[in-house]
């Protein structure tokens, strides 16, 4: 590959402005100068990308960070040294620059101090990962994307100028950009039309090279500027192409090409709970869920919401659609604790009658509709059951308490399902009296805080408490929500910051906020007085938002309350965010679809043994726990993504081992890369050359061994004559070659497969 690896050759005697001038043919010629320029603009379309984005205020540049990638790749990708040696090398560089940019992003006046509160801040991050807690801190989502935008850059200067393959270093590059857009806008921006354009150029740029490369090598004539002429041509092509696919797709073609988008970004749009948990401070304008009902609920800022439609809800009334609950704050957030898992079929009962059974309480019905996939059950209140087969998480060791109900088979688009949940219908009198005997399991779990939560809390709690004369928890509860909801609503307030308590700074700093600061505050500052709750999320049915008893649950209904646990009653919803009414006796705790407004049957009479016989005067909730739900039938891509999975495994294998095959043998000509196969295939097989032997020597033992000596003796000397003799006094020509080879490498392979045939 002459023109991709010139021999760098210098004069005598030259001047310094001599050696200026002709530097840059000193590390490489013009038409790999050509082609590392096409790769700039290329790349710096995804640098440029990544800082329109603005994932987080005050992000580093990228632009920087791309062009020392592709500097120290190809610079890297230059040297004769070996990769495993240069690597290290590589990578210690990227890592000085990544931390250098970085850094910016750190606390402090000096270069030092940035330096140090990175570190700190790192060291910080690495202990919440093997902690599973919560992270508000965004210095290492810089740290991350910066190293990623770095590493693809070098990893394509050194495909380009080592590898010489286009495909393999866009590959890292693409992935990002396509990322990058797919969690902002969704569709084709353009600096991904730049992106293209330069993609377009440089595949067709490293081909050429390597055409030149051959040409030179068998002395075939060609323009000397040959590279100029097809770039222009390349260019015009690969403009026309763009422009083309610009103004395609219009009308139905329009949405035609953004449901394929959306569907090749999904696997890069749909967040995963430790996403979630790590970076929930990044700002994605794509409007994604707010609560993925995971294993964790960080409190984020700047909220965004998005009027996706999620649901179609058949209810009476409004109130709750409950999705799951947390009990372990954090600091930063909630997270869910130890819970038992337990697999219930459909129409049964899910919870433990007895333990189950509370006063005054009442069970709902929830008609639901899905609009897009969530596998969690909505339920009204407490989850109690399902008509399908579900997963129940409780707390351990008690059946009668569901945290979480999940669907055991995928739910999508046009899926049907009717749940049940137990709704509290005490009276403020009821609830009043129902002091503080609280069980065990509640207690131990319920009344968690962290060690690092302010004393500024607690006082403010007892502040509220003594001013509003409460003496009972329930009146505890009602002053605590009563002081939140004075606060404003407010979605754009922002995530706490780095080492800073939720809680406190939405008290003494914020003093406005949206559901999930008050929700954690109330819930917070309840157990600092010892009354046992817990954060439930969801989402709320605004009242005349429905027509009659359907309603459109949509993104913009995400929610978040306070459920606390009274004696003999169970839990109880509280709502301290004023956008919406209050919770607590005869607040927003609205039963969706009451069983029966004047009796309130028990659960053994409601999920009794005959509770489907219609000859027993069977009531609304045994009639709806009847109903067959809708699950609709879906292509299995499973059926797709294994055979392709395994041969994206067959050809990465494929792939490795035609690198193996031929690593270290770029420049050789034909007959010594024949000679060097049959080397590196006998020493596999045991077979290889020994320390004193001649090239004829060797080829004499291997073909006695493997019972070929003539094709053996035969490729010895096709190797001695391309390295000593001149071409017109070659005996053995190059077809004469390939067959010994071949014959060699069939006897080889038998041995090394286990074939092995008696040396005569």
């Amino acid at each position: 590959m002459a023109g991709l690896n010139p021999t760098i050759e210098r004069g005598p005697v030259r001047s310094a402005g001599s050696v200026a001038l002709n530097l840059p043919r000193v590390v490489m010629s013009w038409e790999d100068w050509l082609t590392f320029a096409v790769a700039v603009i290329t790349f710096v379309a995804i640098g440029h990308s990544l800082e329109q984005a603005n994932w987080v205020d005050g992000m580093p540049p990228f632009i920087p960070t791309v062009l020392a990638g592709l500097a120290i790749g190809m610079l890297t990708a230059r040297t004769r040294l070996h990769a495993l040696a240069i690597h290290p090398v590589g990578l210690l560089a990227g890592a000085v620059v990544v931390v250098l940019v970085a850094q910016t992003y750190a606390d402090g006046p000096t270069l030092a101090d940035r330096l140090a509160d990175f570190r700190v801040r790192m060291v910080e991050w690495f202990h919440v990962v093997r902690a599973g807690d919560i992270s508000n801190d965004n210095l290492p989502f810089v740290t991350l994307v910066q190293g990623t935008t770095w590493l693809a850059a070098y990893l394509a200067a050194w495909c380009l100028f080592r590898w010489h393959n286009a495909w393999l270093a866009l590959l890292p590059g693409g992935f990002i950009l396509l990322t990058n857009i797919s969690f902002l806008d969704g569709q084709p921006t353009g600096d991904f039309v730049v992106f293209l354009f330069g993609a377009i150029v440089l595949i067709s740029r490293v081909h050429l090279q390597k055409h030149l490369a051959r040409w030179r090598a068998e002395g075939v004539d060609y323009p000397e500027f040959i590279s100029v002429s097809l770039i222009q041509l390349t260019v015009a092509v690969a403009a026309a192409l763009v422009v083309l696919a610009w103004w395609l797709p219009l009308g139905n073609q329009a949405k035609a090409a953004e449901s394929v988008f959306d569907t090749l970004a999904r696997p890069f749009t749909s967040q995963s709970d430790q996403l979630v948990r790590l970076f929930h401070n990044i700002d994605s304008r794509r409007g994604a869920n707010l609560h993925t009902f995971g294993n964790t609920l960080p409190i984020q800022g700047d909220v965004t919401l998005g009027s996706k439609r999620l649901f179609e809800v058949n209810s009476a009334q409004a109130g709750l659609l409950r999705a799951t609950s947390y009990e372990v704050y954090t600091g930063n957030g909630w997270k869910a604790g130890d819970r038992d898992s337990a697999r219930v079929d459909a129409r049964e009962l899910a919870v433990d009658a007895r333990s189950a059974t509370y006063e005054a309480r009442t069970t709902a019905i929830l008609r639901v509709k899905l609009l897009s996939s969530e596998s969690t059950i909505l339920t009204p209140g407490v989850p109690l059951a399902a008509n399908l087969d579900t997963r129940v998480d409780t707390a351990p060791g008690q059946a009668g308490d569901i945290e979480r109900m999940r669907s055991r088979v995928a739910l999508g688009p046009d899926d049907t399902y009717n749940s049940f949940g137990s709704v509290s219908t005490a009276t403020a009198a009821q609830l009043d009296a129902a002091g503080t005997a609280y069980p065990d399991w509640v207690a131990e779990r319920y009344l968690q805080l962290p060690n690092s939560l302010p004393q500024s809390v607690r006082d403010e709690t007892r502040r509220i408490i003594a001013e509003s004369g409460a003496r009972t928890p329930y009146q505890q509860a009602k002053a605590i929500e009563a002081y939140l909801r004075s606060f404003p609503y407010d979605l754009a307030v922002p995530a706490p910051p780095p080492g800073r308590d939720a809680v406190e700074f939405l008290l003494f700093d914020l003093k406005r906020g949206y559901f999930d600061y008050q929700s954690s505050a109330m819930c917070v500052m309840l157990r600092t007085a010892g009354i046992p709750c817990r954060v439930a999320v969801g989402y709320v049915l605004t009242p005349g938002s429905g027509d009659e008893t359907l309603y459109t649950v949509r993104k913009s209904d995400a929610y978040s309350w306070v459920e606390v646990f009274f004696p003999s009653y169970g839990w109880v919803e509280f709502n301290p965010t004023s956008d919406r009414p209050e919770g607590g006796a005869g607040g927003l705790s609205q039963p969706l679809v009451p069983s029966d407004p004047f009796v309130e049957p028990s659960l053994e009479e409601l999920f009794g043994p005959d509770y489907l016989d219609p000859t027993g005067g069977a009531g609304p909730v045994q009639e709806a726990l009847a109903e067959d739900p809708v699950i609709n039938q879906r292509f299995n891509w499973l059926l797709v993504i294994i055979p392709l999975s395994i041969l994206a495994l067959v050809a990465a294998a494929a792939v490795g081992l035609r690198v193996a095959w031929n690593w270290g043998l770029a420049g050789l000509d034909e007959r010594a890369r024949l000679w060097a196969h049959t080397q590196r295939l006998a020493g596999w097989a045991g077979l290889g050359p020994r320390a004193p032997e001649t090239p004829r020597e060797w080829s004499r033992r291997l073909g006695r061994t493997i019972q070929r000596e003539e094709p053996a003796i035969r490729l010895s000397q096709a190797y001695e004559e391309s390295r000593y003799a001149r071409p017109d006094q070659h005996r053995v020509d190059d077809a004469e070659a390939a067959a010994s080879y071949r014959s060699l490498r069939g006897a080889l392979l038998g041995r090394l497969f286990g074939r092995k045939k008696p040396a005569p």
